[in-house]
C-alpha cells in the first residue's frame, strides 16, 4: 500500500467523524446485521482459539457482533484512524471483551507478520482508487493469514458502463435517503462515486483479490452497491 494515506483517510475519519459514525447510518443497520450474519456463517467452523484480523476496523462493529458469539476468539483490529480505533476500544471495554483484542493504529501492512485464522475487510477497500494500491492492500492481508484461512471482503462497487448501473445507483441512493442523506448530499455522492472513492467493476475487484494469493472469490452478498465475497488464502 502506498505510504501516503489514500484519500487522507486518517484525517477524513477524525474525532468529529468518529463521534457520529455509529449513528449516521443507524437506519441501515439491517444491512450491517446481514453482513455480520454472513461472516458468522462463513467463520463458524474456525477453531475455538481462532485469531481474527479485522482490517479497517473502524469503530469495531463486527467485533462487537462476533465476540459474544465466540467467547474464546481473539481479535486484532487495525485502522489508520486513531479516533475510530479509540471508539472501538471503548466499546470493547464497556462490553467486556477488551482483553481479547489488540488495537493497531495503522494500516495492515504495518502489522507484524503473523498467521491469523481469518480476516474481515468490510467497507474499506473502496477507499483505494488505484488498482495497484488495492491489490497491495489485499496482499498485505494475505501475507498475514495462514494457508486456507478465509477472508470476507465487502465493498462498494459497480460497473458504470453497464446500462443497469444508473438503476443500481438509484436503489442505493434510495437507501441513503432512508438513512437521512439530503438531496444535495445524494447528488454529491453520485458525483463522488469513482473519484473520492473507488468504483471498480465487481469483476475487477475479484481479479485484484485473486492477484493477492487468494482463491477465486465467491460473491455471497449484495445490498445496493455493496457486494461481499468469501475467499481463502492459497
Amino acid at each position: 500500500m502506498s505510504p501516503v494515506p489514500p484519500n487522507n483517510i486518517p484525517t477524513s475519519f477524525g474525532p468529529e467523524e468518529a463521534a457520529t459514525y455509529d449513528e449516521r447510518f443507524s437506519k441501515l443497520s439491517a444491512v450491517n446485521s446481514l453482513l455480520h450474519l454472513v461472516v458468522q456463517s462463513q467463520f463458524a467452523s474456525l477453531p475455538d482459539t481462532a485469531h481474527i484480523l479485522i482490517a479497517g476496523a473502524g469503530t469495531g462493529a463486527e467485533v462487537r457482533y462476533l465476540a459474544p458469539l465466540f467467547p474464546s476468539w481473539r481479535f486484532t483490529l487495525a485502522d489508520p484512524s486513531d479516533a475510530m480505533l479509540e471508539i472501538a476500544r471503548r466499546h470493547a471495554v464497556e462490553e467486556g471483551f477488551a482483553d481479547r483484542c489488540t488495537f493497531h493504529a495503522g494500516y495492515v501492512s504495518s502489522l507484524p507478520e503473523a498467521e491469523f485464522d481469518a480476516a474481515t475487510s468490510l467497507l474499506v477497500s473502496h477507499f483505494l482508487n488505484e488498482e495497484e494500491d488495492r491489490t497491495a492492500y489485499y496482499s498485505s492481508i494475505a501475507e498475514r493469514l495462514r494457508p486456507g484461512a478465509p477472508l470476507f471482503e465487502a465493498a462498494l462497487c459497480g460497473n458504470r458502463s453497464d446500462p443497469i448501473f444508473e438503476m443500481e445507483m438509484d436503489v442505493w441512493l434510495g437507501l441513503l435517503t432512508l438513512a437521512g442523506m439530503a438531496a444535495e448530499g445524494r447528488e454529491n455522492y453520485r458525483k463522488s462515486f469513482g473519484t473520492l472513492f473507488a468504483a471498480h467493476d465487481p469483476s475487477e475487484v475479484e481479479k485484484m483479490i485473486g492477484a493477492a494469493k487468494f482463491d477465486r472469490p465467491v460473491q455471497c452478498f449484495q445490498a445496493g452497491l455493496i457486494r461481499g465475497w468469501i475467499t481463502q488464502r492459497l
